[in-house]
């Protein structure tokens, strides 16, 4: 029983380290380079427009905004601390509205981030699928998301997210809003 015990808490330890360090080995020693807002549903291969962009199945909306250096530094940092990422044994739906991108070009790679559920999950440059999804600390949390709220200050839905995620899963962030779109209860254009 002893013996069971120890070697359950062996291959715990064992899973949890390799848990830590996957998305630092997805990402490597690639840079922050820019946030881009994204679709929080998956849309189907076949109904992928030409023209569009999309990470894994989730459609890009507006332009990549550039990472300053020193933020970048941060978000490195970040994805270097073991204790901020733990793999998720089930994978539940991820509804990401932001991804982070490091590198550029055919070598980058993407941590779509999931705040309704605080998850992340990677996406290589190209890839049809990410590669795994983990959960979030509520230290990385707090820098992804003022990260996303500092560079993004006109998107009001991600502006809107709580800092602490409640108990239960809640929506994604809406799709932004264009600044001249009529809001409710004000008249129209004729």
């Amino acid at each position: 029983m002893i013996r069971r015990l120890a070697a359950f808490v062996v291959l715990a330890v064992v899973a949890a380290a390799h848990a830590d360090d996957s998305v630092l080995t997805a990402i490597g020693n690639r840079t922050p380079t820019a946030i881009l807002r994204v679709m929080p549903d998956e849309t189907p291969k076949n109904q992928q427009l030409d023209g569009h962009v999309f990470l894994a199945s989730y459609e890009v909306i507006g332009e990549p905004v550039p990472i300053p250096v020193d933020r970048a530094a941060e978000l490195a940092k970040l994805v270097a601390t073991p204790s901020a990422f733990a793999i998720v044994q089930k994978d539940d739906r991820l509804r990401p509205g932001v991804a982070y991108r490091f590198g550029s070009g055919a070598d980058a790679v993407d941590l779509l981030v999931c705040f309704s559920c605080d998850k992340v999950a990677v996406a290589p440059a190209g890839a049809e699928a990410i590669t795994g999804t983990h959960r979030i600390t509520q230290p990385a949390r707090d820098v992804l998301l003022g990260l996303a709220k500092e560079l993004l200050p006109g998107d009001e839905a991600i502006q809107e997210l709580p800092k602490v995620r409640g108990t239960r899963p809640m929506p994604p962030p809406a799709v932004p809003v264009p600044k001249d779109a009529p809001r409710p209860g004000e008249p129209t254009a004729q």
